[in-house]
């Protein structure tokens, strides 16, 4: 004998939670943008603070090999840029201990909670399949008597 079971239909949401859900979505993005833009130019502005017109370096003695430099005389003679931004890119460019301090705790507390999300989205996800796949066809084992 062959079952027939009757399963619910799932839950549909309705328009107004359709677009409440993806304006919050663009607000949560827009949010991140501008609190990392606006974290950005406070930093920059910090850096900034102790650079003067005297610590201008001319072209010829920034550490930057000939066709840099060309490419920068270039571009200064066009108006594209000017001196001071050039020694801005030079410097960010430069090589130092300090521009990436990586922390081992931060990095292992990332690490644990990606585990953690992907765990939950994989076995939330996998417990979603069965369930559609039990709608659709019905159960995994059923018993036919012949």
């Amino acid at each position: 004998m062959v079952s027939t079971m009757h399963y619910a239909a799932p839950p549909r949401q309705s328009r107004r939670g359709q677009m409440v859900d993806a304006l919050f979505i663009v607000l949560l993005l827009f949010v991140t943008l501008f609190v990392t833009t606006f974290m950005m130019q406070l930093e920059e502005s910090d850096t900034e603070s102790g650079t003067s017109a005297s610590e201008i370096v001319p072209l010829s003695d920034l550490p930057i090999n000939d066709t840099e430099r060309e490419q920068f005389q270039k571009m200064i003679d066009s108006g594209m840029t000017d001196l001071e931004t050039v020694n801005q890119s030079v410097a960010a460019s430069e090589p130092r201990d300090d521009k990436y301090e990586i922390s081992v705790a931060a990095l292992l507390g990332t690490l644990a909670l990606l585990v953690g999300y992907l765990t939950f989205v994989y076995r939330t996800s996998f417990r979603e399949y069965r369930e559609v796949v039990e709608y659709k066809f019905g159960p995994r084992y059923e018993e036919v008597e012949s």
